[in-house]
């Protein structure tokens, strides 16, 4: 792309990002101190290339998601966060594990760039559990409260008509705790265990078999749907639509792409995409034994630098040894 026409690309996104309109030539021109027709022929160009919208006559131009995509690309690899920043985050999220981690990390970054943020924990059946305790909860069933080895806890109801009695359950508990074995190979170590055991127990241990699958569905955690809400797009009916179902229902399962089709992937991890209105940012995190997905959502007119900044450095907090 020829240099001027980058950099008016760059201050459209930028004027548009920073008022919500429409960006005029005159004021790109005064910008360049060139004249208003050197704008508009760049304008032209622009447009025909794919990068420039102009939303309605008489308007000036604003980025189309293929031009936001550019100028986003230009800005990787982030700028590190400061260094008093990282420490307060490490501070923050030390001693978290679990679901509390996830709330930590996307509240965070929700406060931080002001935007939602989804952070996800696929279903991993390769975990370990650390702990299991099974609790009666009435004459029909009871709780078993499993712990995995990323910190996650699991409580999954368990249908048993009627319930063991209390040596039946403590027996269960001993026998769920010495299977050292991945949650996967769970099911069939305790229909092996229900073969041999007696009558009641063999029961409990069916019943808790037939509901293990419930100990590793995805998880995820949500953080600053409101701060969006308060962004002039949010007039618009259709886009809280959007970005509330994008929030409430994330695709928990798909892979953050790096290197992919997408022209803002890059080295950093991290990856952008666009949506209708939307704007999402999304990284692969790793804390430990823990690992996910990381999406910052926010209007196309997103203020991309300081959410790459976060996402980025949240990131590398959470990679560091001592998180």
């Amino acid at each position: 792309m020829h240099a001027r026409h980058e950099r008016i690309l760059h201050l459209v996104a930028e004027g548009y990002v920073q008022t919500a309109k429409p960006v005029a030539s005159a004021s790109v021109a005064r910008e360049l101190d060139v004249s208003s027709a050197t704008v508009r022929n760049a304008f032209a160009a622009l447009e025909e290339a794919g990068l420039l919208q102009q939303p309605h006559t008489s308007a000036g131009r604003i980025p189309t998601s293929a031009g936001f995509g550019v100028y986003a690309r230009d800005l990787l690899p982030p700028a590190p966060i400061p260094a008093e920043l990282a420490d307060a985050l490490r501070r923050r999220f030390s001693q978290r594990h679990g679901d509390d981690l996830l709330d930590a990390v996307a509240r965070a970054v929700a406060e931080l760039s002001g935007y939602a943020v989804v952070v996800t924990v696929p279903a991993d059946d390769r975990l370990h559990a650390l702990e299991i305790h099974l609790t009666s909860l009435h004459a029909r069933g009871l709780l078993a409260v499993v712990v995995l080895e990323n910190g996650l806890v699991r409580q999954v109801r368990v249908d048993l008509d009627p319930g063991p009695d209390d040596d039946v359950l403590n027996d269960a508990e001993r026998q769920l705790r010495q299977l050292t074995l991945p949650v996967a190979a769970v099911p069939a170590a305790l229909a092996a265990l229900a073969r041999g055991a007696d009558p009641e127990l063999a029961r409990t241990l069916d019943a808790i078999r037939a509901a293990w699958p419930a100990v590793t569905p995805p998880r995820h955690a949500t953080a600053g749907l409101g701060a969006v809400l308060t962004e002039p797009e949010a007039q618009d009916p259709a886009f809280v639509r959007l970005i509330v179902e994008r929030v409430e229902r994330p695709p928990a399962d798909e892979p953050v792409a790096h290197h992919g089709a997408d022209p803002a992937a890059g080295d950093d991890g991290l990856d952008l995409s666009w949506d209708e209105a939307l704007a999402m940012v999304r990284t692969g995190w790793r804390a430990g034994a823990a690992h996910g997905r990381l999406t910052l959502i926010g209007p196309a007119r997103l203020r991309y630098r300081p959410a790459l900044q976060v996402v980025a450095g949240v990131r590398g907090v959470l990679r560091a040894d001592t998180v």
